[in-house]
């Protein structure tokens, strides 16, 4: 049986994470700092098409695998239904940071 890519965690990847070999603790994890990264990103510079796009395909994806978690296997304890929860907002936040620059 697999475990999580992350050093030193044993907890086996979700069903819907197997393809990115992550436990759903990393997974999130991984969606707050990329999501904080992109909106630190967009606030830093002027955007360009290729940041644009990139962060649409993030926010696309990943919203769309948090979905499928919280459909078809969601967490048992409340702590990490929470912060399942808490990433689909973050997403949510940075689309609407990227409409606001594409508008400007």
């Amino acid at each position: 049986m697999s475990h999580c890519k992350v050093r030193g965690c044993q907890a086996p990847p979700a069903g819907e994470l197997e393809d990115q070999s992550l436990c759903l603790e990393h997974f999130l994890d991984e969606v707050q700092s990329r999501s904080r990264g992109f909106a630190r990103r967009l606030e830093s510079q002027d955007t360009d098409d290729r940041l644009r796009e990139a962060a649409l395909q993030f926010i696309l994806v990943t919203a769309a695998k948090i979905a499928t978690i919280g459909m078809n296997n969601p967490p048992e304890e409340q702590l990490a239904r929470g912060r399942l929860l808490n990433a689909m907002l973050e997403l949510a936040d940075l689309r609407d940071r990227l409409d606001r620059f594409a508008v400007n």
